[in-house]
């Protein structure tokens, strides 16, 4: 199976979103100004957040090639490539680790050595990857769907019991600390969202048949995923006005439209908001790589955004102290 350029662009679409905002964030003063707000709801949320979905994407795109070479290769077994697999998922966990006792353990002591910062849940979505995708698609949707659903009942639940004894503490660290980053609950659902579309990727590209591959590419990638990204943008939209209770009428600021469209963490809508735009997006990038790109074109920017992310990622944070709250914007 050929590589998938949409992944690529997207994946590469999401570190340089992430390094957007984090740069901007640091830089920017005031802290809380009206780009920031904008950049807030095209790259923070949907970038960090889109990052773990593509890896639920990639995790599956790999583990199936894998799969392919065992049963083609004898002199690759299954155990080699299970072995082979947990070494790089531990080694990318423990990195995670390592990232974060060097940058915030000075927060919360040796405790912090355990936080949902973006690489720390990618490293542990990649350490149960394999045994999630051997249940089905469907199981996988259900599970996706009771984990956005139970996460903040959840959260209310043990934020209002976390002092009253050192388990509660400990339980809520291990689930949700730091709540304004990554936790497990909800933002699994965007992992486990990804190895379910992974799966639609890996059935429709492994397609030989050029004119049938690029008929089910552009019905079930395409126009299913732009009409249901669409469906739940509006959706989170929606149910923030009128379950939220947001008022229209306040929507003249840009703080207020903000917490509307969902880039409140704390709200159900900002996951809605950032699985529709994960859809909607994969759709568009879909739709130029396979039907509007020539074949000699290639989407470099992205692409070496892509293939580069992990190095990028590490060397944009030494940026952090050049221009701390010093651009007026």
């Amino acid at each position: 199976m050929r590589r998938i350029k949409s992944v690529d662009a997207f994946r590469g679409y999401c570190i340089f979103a992430m390094i957007v905002w984090h740069t901007s964030y640091w830089w920017a003063s005031p802290l809380h100004s009206w780009a920031l707000i904008l950049l807030r709801l095209t790259t923070e949320v949907i970038g960090a957040a889109g990052f773990l979905f593509v890896s639920g994407i990639s995790s599956v795109l790999s583990i199936r090639r894998r799969m392919e070479k065992v049963k083609s290769d004898p002199n690759y077994s299954k155990q080699n490539f299970i072995r082979e697999y947990y070494y790089r998922s531990f080694f990318f966990f423990l990195l995670a680790v390592i990232y974060n006792a060097i940058t915030v353990i000075y927060i919360a002591g040796l405790l912090a050595l355990w936080s949902w910062y973006i690489l720390f849940i990618i490293g542990f979505c990649l350490l149960i990857a394999y045994p999630l995708i051997k249940l089905p698609k469907v199981v996988r949707l259900i599970l996706a769907i009771f984990i956005l659903i139970i996460s903040y009942p959840v959260f209310d639940l043990l934020e209002s019991l976390r002092y009253t004894n050192l388990f509660w503490e400990l339980l809520y660290h291990f689930i949700f600390f730091p709540a304004h980053e990554y936790p497990i609950l909800p933002f699994f659902t965007n992992f486990c969202l990804g190895t379910i579309v992974g799966d639609i990727f890996y059935e429709i590209y492994s397609i030989e048949e050029g004119d049938l591959r690029k008929t089910q590419i552009k019905k079930k990638i395409v126009r299913n995923f732009a009409l249901f990204g669409t469906i739940i943008i509006i959706a989170s939209i929606l149910s923030n006005i009128f379950i939220f209770h947001h008022d229209i009428t306040t929507w003249r600021t840009t703080e207020t439209m903000g917490t509307i469209l969902g880039v409140d963490r704390s709200v159900l809508t900002l996951m809605l908001w950032v699985i529709g735009w994960d859809l909607v997006l994969f759709s568009l990038l879909t739709y130029f790589h396979e039907f509007k790109f020539t074949p000699e074109w290639r989407h470099r920017f992205l692409f070496y955004f892509s293939y580069y992310s992990l190095t990028l990622y590490f060397l944009h944070d030494i940026t952090a102290p050049i221009f701390w709250n010093r651009l007026d914007i």
